[in-house]
């Protein structure tokens, strides 16, 4: 059904972790009433998925769809102590069209797409940008400057700010 669903209207299939916190429900709505139209060029998609509240948080732009997904977990990789953290290995950088809206990612490679997750606000905001070639793998990360805007103004930073482990 859900199938069927997307392939006709173009929405993007997309799974989130359940949650029922408001505070991050609210949040995630009204991040998602703030993107963008249009990122790096290509046009906002609709979200469907298992999620009850998958418009209200989940987005996606493009026929191969890089997609920004609202509320996830913490990233396995930067829980300090648990058993895939990588704090010589990890990637970050802080991306968005200037200082005032700059917003700190961990970047995780996977080989043919890249996963971006803040590391600085109350909550996680994940956004996966699909690539081909090696032109594509470089750019990855321009979506952010388009997205980052919208997170700054609307997902709160969290107490005593994420700081890299990793010298840039």
């Amino acid at each position: 059904m859900w199938g069927y669903h997307a392939g006709r209207t173009g929405a993007v299939r997309v799974d989130l972790p359940k949650t029922s916190d408001q505070a991050v429900l609210t949040a995630c709505a009204n991040l998602i009433k703030a993107l963008p139209s249009e990122v790096e060029g290509e046009h906002r998609r609709g979200a469907v998925g298992d999620d009850v509240h998958v418009a209200q948080r989940a987005a996606a732009w493009g026929p191969t769809a890089t997609v920004l997904r609202c509320g996830v977990a913490e990233p396995a990789a930067i829980v300090v102590g648990g058993p895939d953290y990588t704090p010589l290995s990890n990637q970050y950088a802080g991306m968005g069209p200037d200082e005032s809206a700059q917003v700190n990612w961990l970047i995780e490679d996977h080989g043919d797409h890249a996963t971006f997750t803040t590391t600085d606000r109350a909550l996680y905001v994940q956004v996966t940008v699909p690539y081909d070639t090696a032109t594509e793998k470089q750019n990855a990360s321009n979506v952010l400057v388009d997205i980052a805007p919208a997170i700054v103004k609307t997902v709160p930073t969290k107490a005593g700010q994420f700081v890299s482990d990793q010298i840039q």
